[in-house]
């Protein structure tokens, strides 16, 4: 299936204001990967570079997109707001600048009674690593 061509604010329900993912790439219920563009209107956005606040909503929205895909598209019931309950060394080399083109992978660890773990990496166009970390997300 071709993840891109799928419309993000199907499966993401956070408002356009707050949306930290442009496109999903790849979906299962183990590994998932989005993209997303850098804007200098964004929420995150200071100096011309994304915060690492900006940084972290991108991994939780990549997991709200992990699960939101499969809320509409697997079980074909409504997409759910989750929240962020931990965040686990987190490491940030870099804080990227408007106009950059983010790459961001999760790959679940554990999951039980609608929490996820996850380990998570976030990289720039030419693959070079922005920030990793571990995440525990909710819905």
């Amino acid at each position: 299936m071709d993840y891109r061509s799928i419309d993000i604010r199907e499966i993401l329900p956070q408002g356009e204001a707050f949306r930290m993912v442009d496109r999903l790439c790849e979906w299962s219920l183990e590994h998932t990967v989005t993209e997303f563009e850098v804007k200098a209107d964004n929420y995150f956005v200071g100096d011309g570079r994304f915060s690492v606040s900006g940084l972290t909503e991108n991994i939780a929205q990549t997991s709200a997109a992990r699960i939101g895909y499969y809320h509409k598209y697997v079980l074909h019931t409504p997409v759910s707001i989750g929240f962020i309950g931990a965040v686990q060394g987190l490491k940030v080399m870099r804080l990227p600048e408007v106009g950059e083109r983010l790459t961001t992978s999760i790959d679940v660890t554990a999951e039980a009674f609608g929490m996820v773990s996850f380990d998570a990496e976030i990289r720039d166009a030419d693959g070079q690593p922005i920030a990793t970390g571990r995440m525990k997300t909710a819905e």
